[in-house]
């Protein structure tokens, strides 16, 4: 490595940034990744600990007071008005740091960090929601914040009870801080813990304005876990280079790619009348078509039995014939693959059964197609991994990479932005659960992983 580029970089942290604009953009285009020693990274890393240390208290009594704010999301309507609610107040405390803050139609809440460098640097994008699940109860959320756990059992109300023998996990949290709830309610870390490390991310920036950084945008969503994160996306000017979502599980879980998703109903039309008069009347009845091609659709090689792995599969999630009405029958498919085209090799076999079974009953059959998710892996920035395994070791993390065989916020953000994003753990465990916990440590990590991340966009072309 020349040596000047090296005291380019080390010059921002040890001489300040106004002294080191011009060196630090001289490395940062391009981002070669050989020219920046691990003792360059070190420092930043540093630089970065000392900074997030400021915080860690902040944080965490941020995510306790986020635990009493009532957001679950509900399947039955666009949006509830306790998620309203909280989307006010977030917005409310996120405008006072003072960037660009908007609060959208649909209470999307964006906000957009200027870059305060003179070259120019991909635009970094950080997401997460505010909403938490239906399955569970959610409102009157108990935190507790257990100090120095000891390791023994937590005896919860009603019953519930968190150990390290349900949960391995926990022994590793021996001597440091966990919150659970009281066990009457979920914790709802899923995804107050992201919200936490984002909004204290912002306030970081806002606070030290000396510490370089490219442009930042940030969206927190509502509806995430009704699967309706990306609804109304288009109403923020959210669309990043290189995008990282923070809705993830613990130390070191990188999500790098998940399940395609899409919804495929199949609508079978017979004739009305009466069977002891088909032939005169020409009755139709469309239960027995529909059957026939559900029985088709499900065979083993589509549907096999406890799918693992990268295996994916097609599910007839429902049938249905409404009371009195013989002439209409709808099928309800489900797909799920890491391989889009896979899906695309059912349809077209799906169709070919349905166009067979229509000539030999003689009814009408139409298909709708709703793409619910897509792989993040698919189309993701060509230098995400390495950027974020850069930002994991730099924060004394060993990366864990994961495919998830279901969907994230990333995935579905990707329907309509068209690029896809990687999942960071935030320290959530148990979610959707009465025993659900979170790890403090955890979620600082997420916090310095997140700045860390800002400072490898910044060294990018």
């Amino acid at each position: 490595m020349q040596m000047k580029k090296l005291f380019a970089v080390l010059s921002v942290f040890v001489f300040g940034a106004s002294f080191a604009s011009q060196a630090y953009a001289a490395v940062a285009a391009p981002y070669e990744r050989a020219y920046i020693k691990s003792s360059v990274r070190e420092n930043i890393g540093r630089q970065n600990t000392k900074l997030a240390a400021k915080y860690r208290a902040t944080m965490l009594d941020r995510f306790m007071h986020y635990t009493t704010y009532d957001s679950q999301s509900n399947d039955a309507v666009a949006i509830t008005p306790e998620q309203i609610e909280t989307a006010k107040k977030l917005y409310a405390e996120i405008q006072k740091f003072g960037f660009k803050t908007l609060l959208t139609k649909n209470y999307y809440i964006y906000v957009e960090i200027p870059s305060n460098v003179n070259w120019k640097t991909p635009t970094l994008g950080f997401s997460c929601h505010y909403d938490t699940t239906p399955d569970i109860i959610g409102k009157g959320i108990k935190a507790q914040k257990i100090e120095k756990y000891d390791g023994k059992p937590i005896e919860l109300k009603n019953g519930h009870v968190l150990s390290t023998e349900t949960d391995p996990y926990l022994k590793q949290m021996i001597g440091k801080t966990i919150v659970t709830s009281d066990g009457t309610t979920m914790l709802s870390a899923d995804d107050k813990a992201g919200v936490s490390v984002l909004v204290t991310f912002i306030q970081t920036l806002a606070e030290n304005p000396s510490k370089k950084h490219g442009n930042i945008q940030i969206v927190i969503t509502p509806n995430e876990d009704v699967g309706r994160s990306a609804d109304f996306i288009e109403e923020t000017p959210y669309n990043p280079d290189i995008a990282f979502d923070f809705d993830g599980g613990v130390n070191g879980e990188v999500v790098v790619g998940n399940f395609n998703a899409e919804k495929v109903v199949y609508k079978v039309h017979g004739v009305n009348g009466h069977q002891s008069m088909a032939a005169e009347n020409g009755y139709r009845n469309a239960w027995k078509p529909a059957c026939e091609l559900g029985a088709a659709c499900a065979q083993e090689q589509w549907l096999p039995n406890n799918s693992t792995g990268k295996q994916g599969y097609v599910e007839l999630h429902h049938m249905d014939m409404s009371e009195g009405q013989v002439n209409v029958a709808e099928l309800d498919f489900r797909l799920r693959d890491f391989n889009q085209q896979n899906i695309e090799n059912w349809k077209q076999y799906a169709d070919s059964v349905a166009t067979q079974i229509s000539d030999k009953f003689g009814v009408k059959i139409e298909r709708e197609v709703l793409k619910q998710y897509g792989n993040v892996a698919e189309n993701i920035h060509p230098q995400a991994r390495q950027v974020v395994t850069n930002a994991l070791k730099n924060a004394g993390i060993t990366p864990n990479f994961k495919e998830e065989r279901a969907g994230t916020t990333a995935s579905m953000l990707m329907l309509k932005l068209g690029n896809g994003a990687y999942t960071l753990f935030t320290g959530q465990n148990n979610p959707h659960a009465f025993t659900e916990w979170l790890s403090e440590e955890d979620m600082y990590k997420a916090f310095l992983v997140a700045l860390n991340l800002s400072d490898e966009v910044v060294m990018m072309k």
